[in-house]
């Protein structure tokens, strides 16, 4: 059924405007709302004259879809309570027909129940309905989006939580900004309470049973009271000192357990309750919260503060697999060998026992603790699995915990992150992780380990990252291994805030000027290589590719790597996302940074290969940093900016215009040129512009419609702020910044998709103007345009070029003059002017037909013809360089790199 979401809000409007003037009874409030989703006449008729047996006089009952019934004032929630109540029974009509919602309304207060999924609105007033009418879309056949079933309870949870936040805050309107630690606090507790109870650390249904037996007023008026009550009797242990904390239910301060492990111990206050936060608190307790992922649930969590991130539950924390990226090599993998190595060695596996104890695991951009959980689910996994075999080698069967005790301390799990809830969060993911590793331990125990008290939380800190020591948090140990790990903030620099900007002067300015161009997550490698030298053992961090391209690797990685520290692993650019259903995506690389003596490990989309060394630019192999160039290292043409205007568009023209200004002034056509930049070169839809040079000047102000163009550009850049634009006003007629005048050239796209398997150039003649977002070879020989169209080419602009987003972003400088090409002989310069040749014959008819360069060069749709001209230059470029086809683009870099310091050093040799 195609639904007018327009007519379905305005129907809805007039609806409730209709119940509050007393024009629509409740009675027929249910069959308004079928009409406003177009429920059809005849279905709505009939079920006006329809009453199921074993009903109240008052229920409507529409089959399989809705259970209604008017509710009296204030008790809308204990109607829907009742309606639940029906559904129960083997006779009951109701049962039978299933409706997939429960109603109810008083004409002020609403309420529904997807039974389905067991949510509620996020709205308790029928005047929100309107604007919330997709909660309902599922009874007229329209779902709502359906998170994957391995995180389906924790997506529900979150989103009931978000709605039970919001509500809390509405109830408390004086709680601003100085009461956000409290808040975050009270719901930290909350959380844990509801877990507890669902996975036997309190009896069953403790927490619950409580609410319901001591919160009975329906308003919320009581509820803040057994809350306190909670909470204080959970930090105490006596009963008898309960009460004389001021617990005022002798029946909280006798049935709940001592907690401990300082999640209870400050006393913050408790915020009041109205009738929605109330109703909110007891649905989340009823939801099956032993079911919640604490390796997930952490970033789900946080979002509930964070209503920018509510859209998606699910694509806020990062998946996984791809935290093991992380974990797996950088410390993990050794264990796993240590392991495999000690086979039933009892004395070698409790060196294993004792060596995973004294693991430090910090990550310094914790958020809600992902990283550290997993980190400390897998030490937990490796431990257990060494007592198994040192059970089975003693041959004892089971053993008293004693013998099994785990070393591994959650307060060995350091953080730092900003948000103060995100760090609580952390905090209670890793109580939930060692309960739920503890019944894993249980499993080869005579004794189980005790739930209670929980012991101290993982030592995470609220701050800066950028702005506090690093070894104050994590002190580096002599006897323990200290591993940093983590997804910092990426940021490009044109996305830093002023604050940021500022953590990178304090973090750069000690030891370079040169830091304004990198990207904010280069901080954390700045600082994780300082922590090393103080102590730590390794780190490895996620980040984006730019951080290993262009000249952010000059920037950034000398101040990292020196004698002692090297790369000790690398994944090479892979997109990081996770499994939400909008799966966020970026171009990422991850980086280990430590001393180990084992080869490296380079990891590429498919495989990994021990290496002898990993350099910046993460390829195999030792190379110097690739540094600007003013000039072509290799014998290659030079290569210049296109033309930049600087002229608001006034000296430009559209191609319609262009013909109507030499159709009307003939004498105006030789100034009349076409006008490209990459996008126009690559969309085949050029532009044209009026080039003028001072000697044709006069001509030029003769002619209105050019007269009116220059006088448009000298307005333009007279309103300039910069002083520079202004002095141009002089030479309006005059393009800006002028390269190179028009003549014949190869052009090559200052901007291209990374998609492209090659970067598409192109030719000019000398009636085209080529703009800044080109650069340009003027005169510029066939063989060089098979050179720079070569999968060389583009493989090497991938490793030192710099990005726009993801787009590969081109650089006559860092990329052109440093690109290493043999001397070629006439004979090989003949040959390459051939594959130019071929490749252009072979472009030139789709183009002819309409096809633009972006189409022959898209990934899906390069012509096959046009693919294998391409290839048949690589392998004949290719065996000019080894005298074969490289490989694959990995043995294309390492070569290139090789040959590159080759060439650099012949060059210092002889300067």
């Amino acid at each position: 059924m195609a639904l007018n979401t327009i007519a379905i809000e305005e129907a809805l409007d007039q609806l409730v405007a209709d119940v509050a003037s007393g024009a629509c009874t409740l009675h027929d409030f249910p069959f308004r709302v079928m009409e406003a989703f177009d429920a059809s006449r005849n279905e709505v008729t009939k079920l006006r004259m329809k009453h199921p047996a074993g009903l109240a006089a008052s229920d409507i009952l529409w089959p399989k879809k809705l259970l209604f019934r008017a509710a009296d004032t204030g008790q809308v929630q204990n109607t829907i309570e009742e309606l639940k109540a029906s559904l129960i029974g083997k006779k009951g009509a109701a049962s039978k027909n299933a409706p997939r919602f429960l109603m109810s309304t008083d004409g002020d207060e609403f309420l529904a129940v997807d039974i389905k999924t067991g949510e509620t609105p996020s709205f308790d007033r029928l005047a929100d309905l309107a604007v919330n009418y997709d909660f309902l879309l599922p009874m007229f056949g329209v779902e709502r989006y359906k998170p994957a079933p391995e995180t389906a309870a924790d997506v529900r949870a979150a989103r009931h939580m978000a709605k039970f936040h919001d509500a809390i805050r509405d109830a408390n309107p004086t709680w601003g900004a100085d009461r956000v630690h409290d808040l975050n606090i009270f719901m930290t507790r909350l959380l844990f309470c509801m877990f507890a109870e669902d996975t036997g650390i309190f009896s069953d249904k403790l927490f619950l049973n409580t609410l319901r037996r001591e919160a009975r007023e329906v308003d919320g008026s009581d509820t803040q009271r057994v809350i306190e009550d909670i909470f204080l009797s959970l930090d105490v242990a006596d009963s008898e000192a309960r009460r004389a904390r001021g617990v005022r239910s002798q029946r909280i301060a006798s049935d709940f357990p001592y907690v401990n492990g300082g999640l209870f111990r400050d006393r913050t206050d408790v915020p009041v309750f109205n009738r929605r936060a109330r109703r909110l608190l007891f649905e989340a307790a009823e939801l099956q919260w032993d079911q919640i992922h604490a390796d997930i649930f952490g970033s789900m969590i946080q979002a509930i503060i964070h209503t920018d991130m509510r859209a998606d539950f699910g694509m806020h924390y990062t998946s996984v697999p791809n935290i093991m990226k992380v974990l797996e090599p950088l410390f993990l993998s050794s264990l796993r060998e240590q392991l495999t190595a000690a086979g039933d060695n009892v004395k070698a596996l409790e060196k294993l026992a004792d060596r995973i104890s004294r693991i430090r695991v910090f990550d310094p951009a914790c958020g809600s603790g992902n990283f550290l959980i997993i980190a400390y689910r897998e030490l937990r996994l490796i431990e257990t699995e060494a007592f198994k075999r040192m059970r089975d080698v003693k041959r004892k069967g089971q053993l008293a915990l004693a013998d099994f005790q785990t070393g591994i301390k959650i307060s060995n799990f350091y953080g730092i992150d900003p948000v103060d809830f995100a760090c609580e969060t952390a905090k209670l993911s890793l109580w939930i992780s060692q309960y739920q590793m503890n019944r894993k331990l249980d499993e080869i125990c005579t004794t189980p380990a005790p739930a209670l008290p929980l012991t101290d939380a993982g030592s995470i800190v609220v701050g800066n990252a950028l702005r506090k020591d690093w070894a104050e948090v994590c002190p580096p140990d002599g006897d323990a291994e200290v591993f940093v790990v983590g997804n910092p903030p990426y940021l490009g620099r044109a996305n830093q805030d002023v604050e940021q900007k500022q953590d990178i002067i304090r973090v750069f300015s000690p030891f370079t000027k040169k830091f304004k161009k990198l990207d904010y997550v280069a901080c954390w490698f700045a600082l994780g290589g300082a922590y090393l030298r103080r102590g730590g053992t390794a780190f490895a961090f996620v980040a984006t590719n730019s951080i290993c391209q262009g000249e952010q690797v000059d920037l950034l990685w000398p101040h990292v790597l020196d004698k002692s520290q090297r790369i000790i692993f690398a994944h090479q650019s892979f997109r990081w996302s996770n499994s939400a259903a909008k799966n966020a995506a970026v171009i990422c690389v991850i980086v280990g940074v430590g001393s180990g003596a084992v080869e490296p490990l380079l990891y590429s989309a498919d495989r990994v290969n021990r290496v002898a060394h990993i350099n910046p630019y993460l390829t195999a192999g030792e190379c110097p940093i690739v540094r600007p160039r003013t000039r072509p290292i290799s014998n290659l043409p030079r290569v210049t900016f296109g033309n930049q205007p600087i002229d608001g568009g006034g000296l430009l023209l559209t191609m319609e215009e262009a013909t109507e200004l030499r159709k009307q002034h003939p004498e105006a056509s030789h100034l009349v040129k076409t006008y490209l930049g990459a996008q126009e070169f690559t969309s085949g839809k050029p532009r044209s512009c009026v080039w003028i040079p001072d000697d044709a000047l006069e001509l030029a102000q003769g002619i209105p419609p050019i007269a009116r163009m220059i006088q448009r550009t000298k307005e333009f850049r007279l309103s300039s702020d910069r002083v520079e634009t202004v002095e141009l006003a002089n030479v309006s007629h005059r393009f800006a910044f002028i390269s190179c005048s028009p003549q014949d050239a190869l052009i090559i796209p200052a901007i291209t998709s990374e998609r492209r398997p090659y970067v598409p150039m192109g030719f000019v003649s000398s009636d085209t103007v080529a703009n800044n977002k080109l650069y340009v070879v003027p005169n510029a020989p066939l063989w060089l345009f098979s050179v720079v169209s070569s999968k060389l080419h583009t493989v090497w602009l991938g490793a030192v070029g710099g990005r726009m987003k993801s787009d590969y972003s081109y650089s006559n400088t860092l990329v052109y003059n440093t690109l290493p090409v043999p001397d070629l002989s006439a004979q090989q310069k003949r040959d390459l002017d051939d594959h130019a040749l071929s490749i252009l014959r072979v472009r030139e008819p789709y183009i002819a037909d309409g096809k633009t360069i972006a189409w022959l060069y898209g990934p899906e749709t390069m012509p096959a013809q046009l693919l294998e001209a391409h290839r048949d230059l690589d392998d004949y470029l290719e065996s000019i360089y080894i005298g074969r086809p490289f490989k694959d683009d990995i043995e294309r870099l390492e070569h290139l790199f090789k040959l590159y310091a080759r060439m650099t050093k012949t060059a210092a040799t002889t300067a």
